[in-house]
């Protein structure tokens, strides 16, 4: 029988994390920097920005929850009219572990109470989208 390697059962493992994607869309110019500061739901080191690339992340139970500049994202004419249409002056792309899911929405509900805004599906129609009051 063939020895399995350390390293092949620690890629599989990784292999099995889901993350999941969604942009974190904002009325107002915010950074990622501000955004620390709204996040309540983990002790303050569990935060950590690097404002040189507007990115910042929560670190959670299984994973990290990231939010970085995506802005750069949208280039298609039908989405940029979305964002003008509601006005939207930060956008953030925003990636966790499903296994951390709980948590993570926990953390986009604290920037959302704070900052306003929304979270929305990488969908041709942005849904399903949650604001504060309707992310479970």
């Amino acid at each position: 029988m063939k020895k399995i390697k350390k390293s092949t059962i620690v890629q599989a493992k990784a292999a099995a994390k889901r993350i999941l994607e969604f942009y974190y869309m904002i009325p107002d110019e915010v950074t990622a920097k501000e955004l620390t500061r709204t996040v309540r739901c983990v002790p303050e080191e569990a935060v950590d920005v690097w404002p040189e690339l507007n990115l910042m992340e929560v670190v959670l139970e299984q994973d990290s929850l990231i939010l970085q500049d995506g802005r750069e994202c949208f280039v298609d004419p039908l989405d940029l009219k979305f964002i003008q249409d509601h006005q939207i002056r930060s956008i953030y792309a925003v990636s966790y572990a499903e296994a951390d899911g709980l948590l993570a929405r926990k953390a986009l509900k604290d920037m959302m109470m704070a900052k306003g805004g929304f979270v929305c599906s990488d969908t041709d129609d942005f849904q399903p989208m949650w604001t504060a009051e309707t992310i479970a």
